[in-house]
C-alpha cells in the first residue's frame, strides 16, 4: 500500500506494517517482497515484471521465444556444460536454449555432444559387463579345482568392497550446508548450489552459484529465511515452514 509521508515522499507498507521508500523491491525490515511483479534474475537482482533483461548484468528474464514453461520453477540459470553463460531450464529438463552476454541462442553442438556422451557411457558400460564376466569365468574355473582356495579369495573379495554412501536427499533452499557439499538438487528437481552469505561463514543452499547477497532482514531476523523469501517467492510465513524440517 502506498502512502505519503511525513516529509512528503511516498512510502509503500509491507505484509507487515513496515514503512519503506517508494521504489524498493523489499522490505527494509523483514525482506517481504513489496512489488509482487518483480523479477530475480539468476544473480539475484530485482527487476520490474516489464523487463526482458536484467537492469543491472544483462541475463535473461523471461522463457525463449516460444518455449512454454514445463513448471512454475523454469528459469534462466548458469549453463551446467560450461559452453555458454546461461542456459533455460524448463522446469522438467536442460532446454538447448542459451543466453551470452544478453544475446539469445540456440546451442547447436548439445545433441552431437550428447550422442557422444552416450557412446562412451555404452562402451564403459560393454566393458565392465566384459570384465564381470572374465572374473565370474575364472571364479567358476578356481571353484572346480580349488575349493578351499576359491572360498578365501570369495570372502577376501566380499570384505573388500565397501557398502555405497546414501544418496543424498533433496537440498532445501536457504538451508544450511558444508563448503565441501558441491552441488545439489532441490525437492522440484532444480540444481542448487553451497555458497558462502555474503560477508559471514555461513554456507546455504542457492539456486544461483557465487557468494549469496546478505537480505536486509531486520536487526535479530533470520538472513535464511531472507535468502528464501528472495530466490523461491515465498512470503516470510512461508519461508519459516518451508525451512522449518531442514533446521
Amino acid at each position: 500500500m502506498v502512502e505519503q509521508g511525513r516529509s512528503g515522499r511516498a512510502t509503500v507498507t509491507c505484509a507487515n506494517g513496515h514503512g519503506n521508500p517508494d521504489g524498493q523491491y523489499f522490505c527494509g525490515e523483514c525482506g517481504d517482497r513489496l512489488e509482487t511483479a518483480a523479477v530475480i534474475c539468476l544473480a539475484g537482482h530485482a527487476n520490474p515484471g516489464t523487463r526482458r533483461f536484467c537492469g543491472d548484468c544483462g541475463a535473461p528474464l523471461v522463457a525463449p521465444p516460444g518455449v512454454e514453461p514445463a513448471t512454475s520453477t523454469a528459469r534462466w540459470s548458469v549453463d551446467p556444460t560450461g559452453r555458454h553463460q546461461c542456459r533455460y531450464w524448463d522446469g522438467v529438463r536442460w532446454t538447448r536454449h542459451v543466453a551470452d552476454g544478453g544475446t539469445l541462442g540456440v546451442d547447436r553442438g548439445s545433441r552431437r555432444t550428447e550422442s557422444w556422451v552416450a557412446l562412451v557411457a555404452g562402451l564403459i558400460t560393454v566393458a565392465l559387463l566384459a570384465g564381470a564376466g572374465a572374473d565370474i569365468w575364472v571364479q567358476l574355473s578356481r571353484d572346480a579345482t580349488t575349493p578351499s582356495t576359491a572360498t578365501t579369495s570369495s570372502a577376501a573379495t566380499t570384505s573388500s568392497v565397501a557398502p555405497a554412501p546414501p544418496a543424498p536427499g533433496p537440498a532445501a533452499v536457504a538451508s544450511p550446508c558444508r563448503p565441501d557439499s558441491g552441488g545439489g538438487v532441490a525437492a522440484d528437481g532444480s540444481p542448487t548450489y553451497c555458497e558462502r552469505l555474503a560477508g559471514t561463514d555461513t554456507y546455504l543452499w542457492s539456486l544461483s552459484p557465487g557468494d549469496i547477497p546478505m537480505p536486509d532482514v531486520g536487526q535479530g531476523g533470520d538472513p535464511a529465511v531472507g535468502v528464501c523469501m528472495a530466490q523461491t517467492g515465498r512470503t516470510e510465513a512461508g519461508c519459516v515452514e518451508y525451512l522449518q524440517p531442514a533446521q
